[in-house]
């Protein structure tokens, strides 16, 4: 098997269960897990270069690239849900004393990608999250309407589907609640693939 098709991302015309499960749980995650990298990152780096001048910044900006290549380790394990194989490091060794483990984090490459993915993270942690929400939310709300819709005011309609109580529109709201399952794991799928295509190339 060569490596490429060994990399290749889970994707089925339908996902069953556990892999639907992993796939939510990647995108709902990609959100809070966006929110603490982006906030570290920015907040680091700029604290770093505005500490510069005072040589403070020197080793706190070190410290930043020391933090963003574990954040790049956490991620490619957190990857680990949507794709087959693992991604493996290319981090440099970090060996010797302090000057030389110092240049050696200047010109790691996976402390750079692991400080950009920390800030491309937070947007598309929102796309990730609020899609999928959204979708799964839409979906089982329609289903599971004749448990619940009883309860809400059939006064001043709008859209009947949306609105209306009564059992016709709630037998077509669960029809289409059904229908919509499979394209929502189809969907959700294909985004926590590419995701986690697009982690693999930045994070390796």
């Amino acid at each position: 098997m060569t490596d490429f098709t060994a990399a290749q991302t889970r994707f089925a015309p339908i996902p069953g269960l556990a892999q639907t499960g992993r796939d939510f749980l990647y995108l709902v995650l990609g959100l809070p897990v966006g929110i603490a990298t982006f906030t570290f990152a920015v907040t680091a780096v700029s604290l770093s270069l505005g500490l510069a001048i005072t040589l403070v910044g020197i080793p706190l900006g070190l410290i930043t690239l020391l933090a963003c290549r574990w954040i790049a380790k956490l991620e490619r394990a957190r990857a680990q849900l949507v794709v087959d194989a693992p991604i493996e490091s290319r981090d440099r060794p970090l060996e010797g004393g302090v000057l030389e483990r110092s240049r050696a984090l200047l010109g790691d490459r996976g402390a750079w990608t692991g400080l950009l993915w920390s800030v491309l993270l937070l947007p598309i942690g929102i796309a990730g999250f609020t899609i999928a929400i959204t979708l799964w939310s839409t979906a089982l709300g329609f289903v599971t309407s004749p448990l619940w819709y009883w309860a809400m005011p059939d006064d001043d309609e709008t859209i009947p589907l949306l609105d209306s109580t009564s059992l016709g529109y709630t037998v077509l709201r669960v029809l289409i609640g059904l229908a919509m399952l499979p394209t929502t794991m189809v969907a959700c799928r294909a985004l926590a693939a590419a995701t986690g295509r697009l982690a693999r190339g930045l994070l390796r």
